[in-house]
């Protein structure tokens, strides 16, 4: 038993030591790390909007956001990463949304894992002055879910009008 202890306590310092040996930090790999994190979050997010509604367009301007949140936290709410106002007097339509380079340092709480982003649009396109309403060109959720990717990858959004 005495053995026992002894085999146990030496196994335990040497596990301790092991664990607590300073870390010696590279200054190459940190250095290709940082490119690689750049190359995979693009400046902009290409978007292109498109639908199969006949759909009439009295007022252009609509409001693009992006939001991001936790991929494995279903009940947290999604952070605002940015938002841009375009003019569109047709569909389909392609736009470039500027990203910033510290979007998944937007989301919070901070994402323990992979971050997941989507996108919504707000659009008083029928011109009554009330945007998101019965008349307004609206995201087909029913098609698609509008997640994206920040890659240079053009993504597809499908569009409908509410009724």
């Amino acid at each position: 038993m005495r053995n026992h202890l002894l085999l146990f306590l030496a196994v335990g310092a040497f596990m301790l030591s092991v664990c607590t040996k300073p870390v010696n930090k590279n200054t190459t790999e940190k250095s290709t790390v940082a490119v690689s994190a750049s190359e995979k979050s693009p400046e902009t997010l290409t978007i292109e909007f498109s639908g199969t509604d006949p759909f009439t367009i009295k007022n252009a301007r609509l409001k693009v956001s992006l939001y991001g949140m936790d991929e494995k936290l279903a009940d947290a709410p999604a952070s605002l990463i940015t938002e841009q106002e375009y003019e569109q007097k047709s569909i389909p339509f392609t736009i470039n949304l500027p990203i910033p380079k510290d979007a998944e340092n937007k989301i919070n709480p901070k994402p323990s894992g992979p971050a997941k982003y989507y996108i919504t649009i707000s659009w008083d396109s029928d011109g009554n002055g009330k945007a998101d309403e019965k008349g307004d060109i609206f995201i087909d959720y029913d098609k698609q879910f509008p997640n994206v990717k920040l890659n240079n990858e053009t993504q597809k959004i499908y569009l409908k009008v509410l009724k």
